[in-house]
């Protein structure tokens, strides 16, 4: 008991912790019965993956996990280790964010210790949390009353439990000074200045791809798709006149990004 209660205060608050606990309460998770304490990471991001290996290095000398892939490839990494998972728990007493059979949420609190944290330290923890559950959207349709082609432009991070996003939303607006809105599944950014402000100081990790539920944008990374995004906003509609169909203005934008961000 006395080598565990060492071992635990020697977990200080810190910029390393926060992405670790970022990175399980969006794709990953804590658990313990009465046989198992486990932490668990998944996601098809390698990039990501390594992230986490890099802290559970840092917070807890851990470089061995378990590791599968299930039928739609999705990677986990996965340790049995009491001290480290019992020192999350201690910190964040909940990772469930899934709903319970009766429909109600789990009580999802952050850390204490992230109302201390800089808004720089901030910003890197918020990256890590949109990069694991979070993409970019960018959409494109035709407007007949307008006769022109209009974009539609989200930065988006995905969740369900209400708690949870009532605290991003909170950290955007408060430290970042941004407008979010709280969907059913989504705390969701849509304006200009929002946008801009998120690839500024916030932004994807470098690596990260879009996934499959974006016909248009998936093997992309999320950092590209921003930048192309941001770009649409200096369109005027003479530079769009001319395409007939949704094809050809994506088309258009891809011919914008370098060829090498075009996923192959």
């Amino acid at each position: 008991m006395e080598m565990e209660q060492e071992t635990l205060a020697k977990l200080e608050p810190s910029v390393d912790l926060g992405i670790l606990v970022g990175l399980l309460l969006t794709d990953g998770s804590v658990t313990f019965n009465s046989r198992s304490w486990r932490i668990v990471f998944s996601g098809k991001s390698e990039e990501l993956r390594e992230l986490f290996k890099q802290k559970m290095k840092l917070l807890f000398s851990i470089e061995k996990f378990s590791e599968w892939t299930d039928e739609f490839g999705v990677k986990s990494l996965q340790v049995r280790q009491k001290q480290a998972a019992s020192q999350l728990l201690r910190l964040v007493p909940t990772f469930r964010t899934k709903p319970f059979k009766d429909g109600t949420f789990p009580q999802v609190r952050l850390p204490e210790f992230f109302e201390k944290m800089s808004t720089r330290e901030m910003a890197e923890i918020m990256k890590a949390m949109f990069s694991a559950d979070g993409s970019i959207v960018l959409g494109v349709k035709w407007r007949q009353d307008k006769k022109m082609w209009v974009f539609t432009r989200r930065i988006c991070l995905t969740s369900v439990t209400p708690s949870l996003k009532e605290q991003i939303a909170e950290i955007l607006e408060k430290r970042f000074g941004m407008k979010p809105q709280i969907w059913r599944s989504d705390v969701a950014l849509e304006r200009k200045s929002d946008i801009l402000k998120f690839k500024e100081v916030i932004g994807f990790v470098k690596g990260v791809k879009i996934s499959k539920k974006s016909k248009v944008w998936e093997g992309f990374e999320k950092t590209q798709i921003l930048g192309l995004a941001i770009k649409t906003f200096d369109l005027k509609k003479k530079d769009l006149q001319k395409f007939k169909t949704k094809e050809d203005v994506i088309s258009f934008l891809k011919s914008l990004m370098a060829p090498a961000t075009v996923a192959s």
